[in-house]
């Protein structure tokens, strides 16, 4: 992601580029947090090879008494890491992570740090790299170059996931081998947290996970939908409809959630409509899309070889469980990667609505809100023209982008535009005149 500074805003008629005040004082502030934010980014590459300094001084340092024996580098591990943690005011699961980083950013990953330090890179990305790098082995230089790459123009909140298929693609383990043994550790934890809340946690293989995700929200917006068909004066957001859904799923009648007036017997019926009644969202089906390189589906390809499998677009799934999906799908898309698919990408102005053909080339495509740094899902957000229909937009790919239904509004309500260019990069442009660019996923 490129981000530029014009000192500049056009006009709001002519387009004439005009220089003022506010936009001036503007633009100093927001130089003024980058420049801090590189301070402190620096700071913590300084500080990692601080810590170098303290596992060398702990080594000369006498932390074990008595007769070394084979426990002994560990307690001097476990020393350091609570004095480290002392010092840093955090907890000890925190200062092992900033010690992990530490002697990866000083021994293996060294032009991480260099990048770090000379205000090329983020801490945050640093910290990404070293976490994704870890058992690549003789690929750890490899991965890096291509990882600092990455982070070059990939927005943050998109950064991990790119990260995690690059080294899905260098790993030498099959992933079918790698998805069993991960699997075997699936689980559900109950985290506890403050007011009487906590957080359910279902560490589950990605075809289910997202297989959830998606059923939930669809019925939630099916259920929504029909609440303002009838009149009825729901106010839950379709975060508090999903969580009251996944408790009428599996808790059913053992638990009764008081609603937002505290009237438990209100909040009852309105289950009872909503969620008991799970026959008229029985003909909902979560749409999971699962992008399979076409050498994944030939059966002389070894299970693991080439390029990952992407369940929708974002996490990197093993060729079998692809396959298994791909042989039970009950219709395939046919998505333009070469000009003799066939794929009908520009309907001009003779329709308004996208194809189902279009839409499905665009999530792809985008894999996410096109703003810049927004991570929300494609599938949860709006298909917007980029040049409005009512001003002679024309319904194409290169005219179409994913906003999330926040950013959409921001489009439309403020001085904020966008220019999307024929290989679907995106140019943000602010109010102030500091313009950012987007670049498609696919």
């Amino acid at each position: 992601m490129e981000d530029t500074r014009s000192g500049a805003s056009e006009g709001p008629a002519d387009g004439i580029a005009v220089v003022d005040d506010a936009a001036r004082a503007f633009l100093d502030a927001v130089d003024r947090v980058s420049e801090t934010q590189r301070a402190i980014d620096a700071l913590h590459a300084r500080q990692a090879r601080e810590i170098l300094d303290v596992v060398r001084a702990a080594d000369r340092l006498e932390i074990v008494s008595g007769t070394p024996t084979a426990k002994t580098t560990e307690f001097v591990h476990r020393s350091t890491r609570a004095e480290l943690a002392l010092a840093l005011g955090v907890s000890e699961r925190t200062a092992e992570r900033a010690l992990n980083d530490a002697l990866a950013l000083t021994s293996e990953l060294t032009a991480t740090l260099e990048a770090v330090e000379a205000g090329r890179a983020t801490w945050r990305a640093a910290t990404l790299i070293v976490e994704h790098a870890r058992g690549l082995g003789e690929r750890t230089a490899e991965f890096e170059a291509r990882a600092l790459e990455l982070a070059d123009f990939s927005a943050a909140s998109r950064l991990g996931s790119r990260l995690a298929a690059l080294r899905d693609r260098m790993l030498e383990t099959p992933a079918i081998e790698r998805h069993a043994a991960a699997r075997e550790e699936r689980r559900v934890v109950v985290e506890d947290v403050a007011d009487g809340m906590s957080w359910l946690h279902a560490y589950l293989p990605s075809v289910e996970a997202h297989a959830i995700a998606h059923r939930l929200t669809d019925i939630a917006r099916r259920a929504r939908d029909i609440d303002d068909e009838e009149g009825i004066d729901d106010r839950r957001t379709l975060d508090q409809r999903r969580a009251d859904l996944l408790v009428d799923f599996i808790a059913g009648d053992h638990v009764r959630i008081a609603g937002p007036d505290g009237d438990a017997e209100a909040a009852l019926e309105r289950r009872i409509a909503e969620g008991r009644d799970f026959s008229r969202f029985a003909g909902i089906r979560p749409t999971v899309v699962v992008t399979v390189p076409v050498e994944q589906l030939l059966d002389n390809v070894a299970d693991g070889a080439g390029p990952p499998a992407m369940l929708d677009g974002v996490v990197p799934i093993d060729p079998a469980t692809a396959r298994r999906l791909t042989a039970n799908a009950p219709s395939l898309y046919r998505l333009l990667v070469d000009p003799h698919t066939g794929a009908r990408l520009d309907l001009g102005r003779r329709r308004y609505e996208p194809s189902t053909e279009l839409r499905m080339w665009l999530r792809l495509r985008d894999e996410t809100c096109r703003f810049p740094g927004c991570g929300r899902l494609a599938k949860g957000c709006d298909l917007d023209h980029t040049v409005a229909w009512q001003h002679g937009g024309e319904t194409r790919a290169d005219n179409l982008a994913h906003l999330c239904r926040g950013h959409h509004t921001l489009k439309h309500a403020t001085r904020w535009r966008m220019t999307q260019h024929p290989d679907g990069t995106i140019t943000w442009r602010s109010p102030s005149g500091r313009e950012h660019r987007t670049r498609a996923a696919s």
